[in-house]
C-alpha cells in the first residue's frame, strides 16, 4: 500500500471515528432548572440535563428570571416532549430543541418574551428566533415590559465574583 493510499485511509478512519453521533430522543420532563434548562427522563430511566439551544433566558436572580422558569414550567413540566438534539456545551449538557405536541418551545420561550435569541460574541444564528424575538419586543411581551431589560449575558458579567 503507498504512503498517499495510507494517509487516505488513516484520514477517512480519523474522520469516522472523531465524528459525534447526535440523536433525537423523547422523555418526560422532570425539572425545569429555568427559562432554559431541563431535566429530562427518558424511557430507559436515564436523566439528561437539557440547555435549549440557541435561546438565553434571563438569570434566577435577575428581573423575569422566576417568570421565565415558570412559564416554561407550564409549558412542558411533567410532560412528555420530543428533543432535537444538535450538541453538548461545555458542561455536557445536551444542546437542543424541546417540541411538545408538535409546538417548537424554543421559539414559544422567545416569542412570548422570557428569552432572548443567544448571541455568540455578539451574533445570534437563528434567523427565525432573531424575528420572533422583534416581535415579542414590539408587542412589549414578557421581559419586553421593562424599558432596559438586561441581556442574561450582560447580567452575568455584571454580577461576576
Amino acid at each position: 500500500m503507498s504512503l498517499l493510499n495510507r494517509f487516505v485511509v488513516f484520514f477517512i478512519l480519523s474522520c469516522f471515528f472523531n465524528t459525534v453521533a447526535y440523536a433525537n430522543f423523547s422523555g418526560k420532563v422532570v425539572k425545569v432548572i429555568d427559562g432554559d434548562t431541563i431535566d429530562v427522563l427518558t424511557p430507559v430511566k436515564q436523566k439528561i440535563r437539557i440547555r435549549l439551544v440557541d435561546i438565553d433566558a434571563p438569570e434566577s436572580k435577575q428581573a423575569y428570571g422566576n417568570a421565565s422558569r415558570k412559564y416554561l414550567a407550564s409549558l412542558i413540566a411533567g410532560k412528555s416532549v420530543y428533543i432535537k438534539e444538535s450538541n453538548k456545551d461545555i458542561y455536557n449538557r445536551t444542546l437542543g430543541t424541546v417540541f411538545y405536541n408538535g409546538i417548537n418551545i424554543n421559539q414559544k420561550m422567545v416569542s412570548s418574551g422570557y428569552a432572548w435569541v443567544y448571541r455568540y460574541k455578539g451574533v445570534a444564528k437563528n434567523k427565525q428566533l432573531i424575528a420572533l424575538e422583534s416581535q415579542a419586543k414590539q408587542n412589549r411581551k414578557g421581559l419586553w415590559k421593562d424599558k432596559n431589560p438586561i441581556a442574561p449575558w450582560k447580567f452575568r458579567r455584571l454580577n461576576q465574583k
